[in-house]
């Protein structure tokens, strides 16, 4: 019986890649567990493919051309095509037999198949050695292109790890037809009690794949990629016309979005001929000049979204990236006059340079500009809303003195959140990496990493620092960070003094 694997989980774990809760290097999960195949990525169009070749007699183990698929090749073979790929062409190749295992296990010559496929430290090497972990996950990220980017090869100690290329993006007529199968949209019959989470996306409506966003600690660019895949206004309005069909709906879309809110429609004049550029990100230090950040097309499709018959209120619900937002002031100023329920949740996630930097996000300054910008539309449009943050502590470059800037800066500009949640690294991000190594794995420089149980607590705490039971916590931090300044009773403190708390 053919085992394929597929799903986020799997997919991130196609590699050897650090895994948290033993705080270890893991194998490849195709290595561990007994399937024939990974489909990583999204996995329509492989899992199409796949179903054709088994339907057409083909034997699970032969099928190794298909992007966006991840197979197994015995160590035996890969060192005998290692070998025969040693100062010879093809030529050379086609005049001797290729061995029984070299062409059981990979359809390509010798030296054709090393023109495609790279070559990255072995789960071995990455297990031991933290340099050759970076490396390896260097050349993995950015050979995740489906234009221009090869496979990828692992070895193993019992088999070796063979990553095709990416699979390209959907069509939007694809993509229209995948969202417009006969879903219920219900949960499977199997639950017998509520299902909490599905009533947030019950009545939301995905409009797109993909994001250019770039942050560090996100993996949905190695899962969904970086190129935005659209699917048609159309498409998108007569999913919500069957919503308000629903007995239960009750004229409310909670979310309209993909990974991020504000992407829908967007392209880069390069995507076409060299996907999404390796040597620069689309939005940090700054939005790219070559980005379309027209959100002409959204606004477009919210405004027929919200004059639907059966339609009363159409929420973003999803993150909008607000640094993108700001490449277009109508969208802002839709945004607070139709489409917020009293609070935009966004994700600054720092105030520190220095940790911004690290999570490749925006600085400060972007997000006050930001903060001014909604403010006064609010007030033109004569609305009380408000700005939700979300902020991340014990990221990969974060200090004390790092969580006390933040602190001291959210205590200055009314931002005070409970929305702080600690960093936990997950496979395949630039953070994880950044964690387990201790390095940037594009410029080998070190980074400061917050391993120690309670320096992790201490930087939370200092994000709820008004909670009496974060007291001991908050000022042992200021105390290590020789900031005891913010211990007292003036305006600028953040907890009193000890002897009257005590008290």
């Amino acid at each position: 019986m053919p085992i394929v694997l597929g799903g986020i989980e799997a997919s991130l774990r196609r590699f050897a890649h650090y895994d948290y809760l033993s705080d270890k290097v893991r194998q490849s999960i195709l290595a561990d567990a007994p399937a024939d195949l990974i489909v990583y990525g999204m996995g329509e169009l492989q899992i199409v493919e796949i179903a054709k070749c088994l339907q057409a007699g083909e034997d699970i183990k032969e099928i190794r051309e298909i992007p966006g698929t991840v197979w197994k090749m015995e160590v035996k073979a890969w060192r005998e095509l290692k070998e025969k790929s040693k100062g010879k062409s093809r030529e050379k190749d086609e005049s001797e037999n290729v061995s029984e295992s070299i062409a059981q296990d990979a359809s390509l010559y010798p030296a054709e198949f090393f023109k495609e496929y790279i070559e990255i430290p072995s789960f071995s090497e990455v297990s031991q050695d933290k340099a050759a972990f970076a490396k390896a996950f260097r050349i993995s990220f950015l050979e995740q292109n489906p234009v221009t980017g090869k496979g990828i090869v692992q070895p193993h100690p019992k088999t070796v790890i063979v990553q095709n290329k990416p699979m390209r993006p959907l069509t939007e007529a694809e993509f229209d037809h995948v969202y417009e199968l006969p879903y219920t949209g219900e949960a499977h019959p199997s639950y017998t009690e509520p299902i909490p989470a599905l009533e947030m996306v019950k009545f939301s409506l995905t409009t797109h794949r993909g994001c250019f966003g770039g942050c560090s600690f996100c993996a949905i660019t190695q899962h969904q990629g970086r190129m935005i895949a659209s699917r048609s206004i159309e498409s998108v309005l007569r999913e919500a016309k069957k919503l308000t069909e629903k007995p239960d709906f009750k004229g409310i879309i909670n979310g309209v979005g993909g990974p991020t809110a504000n992407m829908y429609g967007m392209r880069c004049r390069s995507w076409e001929k060299k996907g999404a550029c390796l040597d620069k990100a689309c939005l940090y230090p700054r939005v790219c000049p070559a980005l379309d950040t027209s959100h002409k097309k959204l606004l477009e499709l919210m405004k027929c979204l919200r004059e639907l018959p059966g339609v009363r209120q159409v929420f973003t619900g999803y993150g909008v990236r607000y640094d993108l937002a700001l490449e277009d002031e109508k969208y802002l100023e839709e945004l607070c006059a139709h489409h917020i329920s009293g609070q935009l949740r966004i994700a600054p996630e720092h105030f520190s340079r220095r940790v911004t930097d690290a999570m490749s996000k925006p600085g400060k300054e972007v997000y006050e500009k930001f903060a001014d910008k909604f403010t006064a539309f609010n007030k033109k449009c004569g609305k009380e809303q408000y700005i939700v943050n979300y902020l991340m502590s014990g990221h990969p470059g974060c200090t004390l003195k790092d969580m006390i800037e933040m602190a001291e800066y959210v205590r200055d500009h009314g931002g005070y959140t409970e929305q702080v949640q600690d960093f936990t690294p997950t496979p395949m991000t630039v953070s994880t990496c950044m964690y387990y190594t201790g390095l940037d794995p594009f410029t080998d420089k070190k980074v400061y990493v917050a391993r120690d149980k309670k320096e992790k607590t201490m930087q939370r705490a200092l994000m709820h620092y008004r909670s009496p039971a974060n007291y001991e916590l908050v000022y042992e931090a200021l105390e290590k960070a020789g900031r005891l300044d913010l211990v007292g009773n003036a305006h600028k403190c953040l907890i009193r003094r000890k002897e009257k708390q005590r008290k």
